[in-house]
């Protein structure tokens, strides 16, 4: 490269790299599209969805932009493996075939699925078509081949800064409870001319909810920890490699901020993946530790300051914050069971069962309730129309009688008053059936559990729907259910569970775990080749910097990758993938990949340099040596003088040695 090429590329914000441009597309305008958008669902035919028309914001038209640009870097990618030579520099990647293994996987279990249309559209509150996945591995091959050189770096490095810098500004007028989106302004970004009927009355729930109202761009709290856990690593890195005192000041003002409005967001998976990869980058850079601990306390310092006035504000002890979700309790529920058949409706409560059945006479319903013994149980109607038994085995078990439509002129109403829950059902000519939250008759679910059967609670509720996750693993192995599948396979009709988990007239979209979402979703096999991917990355990273000494930017850029693809995975234990995060994880993955072949190609470098001084100290040290001139007699050439002479030098020094 010459020395004008390099100025102007250094000078310049792509230096002449234009195929930057998607990258850095996905780095910092697809995490900011919000639009309104309104769309048919699809889940008429299920009996849990409702017949309405569905709005979404933060992830439809992510979801068209990133297909988009998938598109344009799969082309891009396409041409640049027409030539020999970049073939070639990829032959001996593992880690691709594995890559290219999962995309096919999800594509092949998509195809084979029973639900293929939600997997090549999308679904609700997903977003995540096969199309999203496919362009989830073409966005890590073509960021890994696509940064070269230390301008690339830097590229991406001021596209985060200012992705940074817009996120934080938002997430603190929703931390302050001044949110932009529910301002003038901000409906007017965020609502289309032709939808602007919804303009008043598009409401953000968890704006004022003070430890859970922090959300940015991204949907919901929950992916802000999973944001900071991949991006505050990163952050950590930029300011410690930064050696102008402007730059440490901005990534420690955009780190500052980005911790606060994480604060705000109330993740506590985010409070353990800092702390966890805390420790690593200890150990990783306990050399760099002792050379900047001045700087290490400060920021610290400013680090406890930030954190004590949050939490003072929101009245919260981090600490019993997180120990109380991650205790594992059992749950021991007062509701039971409930069974729906042809002639009654049994419910186990409290140890004791109840059946009851109705007849309507006259448009009046007549309710008869007996034990398990058979023996009638006694009851009186209110004022207000409930039925109310006054066995006090059954005082928390209220009914009451609806008028429905003219398929179900009458709708029956349990009502759990220590659960502060309705479950409703219906007579038909096949029996007693479950009433849904929907609008629907539909058939009660009584799903198998696992692993954490009777810990609903855990993790803030996540033991509920891992316990009845994980058993769908097991049609999930060679092929899975396909992309964006989760909430049909879902035991959506789980009444018991999910009244007792509060959860009931919730439509569960997601498993909250990367690995049970792959896994069910994509197959088990997928989820591996998942697995090997980043572990590829995490090992090769590990080897690379267990010894650097961190003297570098580039070396403390991968560091910061490293830790921020192991925080993104522990955070993952507890959160799924999502349109508003995942492209930046699998960017800066692939990215990763690069900054470690470019560290790799730096200490060859180097260890050929010194190879070859020392080859060149040897080389001067022989030939200082007095070399006699032999002219052997009836010489025959140089060749034979060579000989002679080598000879003689070799002879001489002996003699040299025994004087």
């Amino acid at each position: 490269m010459s020395k004008k090429y390099k100025s102007n590329s250094q000078s310049s914000f792509l230096g002449e790299n234009y195929a930057m441009i998607p990258l850095l597309l996905v780095l910092f305008a697809l995490p900011l599209i919000v639009r309104l958008y309104q769309f048919d669902n699809g889940l008429s035919e299920f009996s849990w969805a409702p017949d309405i028309l569905s709005l979404d914001v933060f992830l439809y038209y992510k979801s068209v932009w990133l297909t988009v640009l998938g598109t344009v870097m799969a082309i891009g990618v396409g041409v640049r493996l027409a030539s020999r030579r970049i073939r070639a520099e990829y032959k001996n990647e593992l880690w691709l075939y594995f890559l290219g293994g999962y995309g096919l996987l999800a594509l092949l279990s998509t195809l084979f699925s029973d639900y293929r249309s939600f997997g090549f559209s999308g679904i609700q509150d997903q977003f995540e078509s096969v199309w999203v996945i496919l362009a989830y591995c073409v966005l890590t091959f073509y960021a890994c081949g696509t940064i070269r050189r230390e301008n690339d770096l830097r590229a991406v490095r001021l596209t985060l800064a200012a992705l940074l810098a817009v996120l934080c500004v938002l997430g603190l007028t929703q931390l302050t409870g001044h949110d932009f989106f529910e301002s003038s302004a901000g409906l007017q970004l965020i609502v289309p001319e032709r939808l602007s009927y919804y303009m008043d009355k598009l409401e953000f729930g968890f704006s004022g909810s003070r430890t859970h109202q922090v959300y940015m761009t991204l949907y919901n709290p929950n992916y802000v920890g999973m944001f900071a856990s991949l991006m505050t690593p990163v952050c950590v890195a930029f300011f410690c490699g930064s050696k102008d005192w402007k730059k440490k000041l901005l990534w420690s003002v955009l780190t500052l901020l980005l911790l606060v409005c994480t604060f705000g967001s109330g993740s506590k998976s985010f409070l353990i993946t800092f702390a966890l990869c805390a420790v690593a980058a200890a150990v990783f850079c306990r050399r760099a530790v002792l050379r900047h601990w001045k700087l290490l306390i400060a920021f610290l310092l400013a680090l406890l300051a930030a954190g004590t006035c949050y939490f003072s504000y929101a009245k919260l002890n981090p600490f019993q914050y997180v120990k109380n979700a991650m205790t594992l309790q059992k749950s021991i529920y007062a509701f039971e069971d409930i069974r729906f058949s042809e002639t009654d409706i049994m419910i186990r409560y409290n140890g004791e069962e109840l059946h009851a059945t109705y007849l309507v006479e006259n448009g009046t319903p007549y309710l008869f309730c007996f034990d398990d013994t058979g023996a009638s149980v006694p009851y009186e109607i209110r004022e207000d129309n409930w039925f109310v038994t006054a066995d006090p085995r059954y005082s928390s078990l209220y009914f009451r009688f609806l008028s429905g439509d003219e398929e179900n002129p009458l709708i029956g109403d349990l009502y759990l008053s220590n659960i502060d829950s309705n479950i409703y059902f219906v007579s038909t000519d096949a029996g007693y059936r479950l009433f849904t939250n929907a609008g629907k008759v539909g058939e009660a679910d009584y799903p198998e559990t696992a692993i954490f059967t009777g810990y609903d609670r855990f993790a803030s509720g996540r033991g509920y729907l891992w316990s009845r996750s994980i058993p769908l693993l097991k049609n999930s192995f060679l092929l899975g259910t396909g992309a964006d599948t989760f909430s049909i396979i879902f035991p959506q009709n789980d009444v018991v569970g999910k009244v007792n988990n509060r959860i009931y007239t919730t439509t569960v979209t997601k498993p909250h775990s990367l690995y049970l979402q792959i896994g069910v979703q994509h197959g088990v096999l997928a989820l591996l080749c998942f697995l090997t991917v980043c572990g590829f990355y995490l090992v090769q990273s590990f080897r690379l910097y267990w010894k650097d000494r961190f003297t570098d930017g580039t070396h403390w850029f991968g560091f910061g990758i490293m830790l921020g693809v192991l925080g993104y995975l522990i955070s993952g234990i507890t959160n799924d993938s999502t349109i508003t995060v995942a492209p930046l994880f699998w960017a800066l993955l692939g990215i990763g990949f690069a900054v470690n072949r470019m560290v790799r190609q730096e200490i060859a470098a180097l260890a050929r340099s010194a190879q070859k001084k020392q080859n060149g100290r040897a080389a001067g040290a022989s030939g200082s040596e007095p070399v006699p001139a032999v002219q052997p007699s009836g010489g025959t050439g140089p060749q034979k003088a060579g000989k002679t002479a080598k000879t003689g030098a070799k002879k001489g020094g002996r003699t040299r040695q025994k004087q």
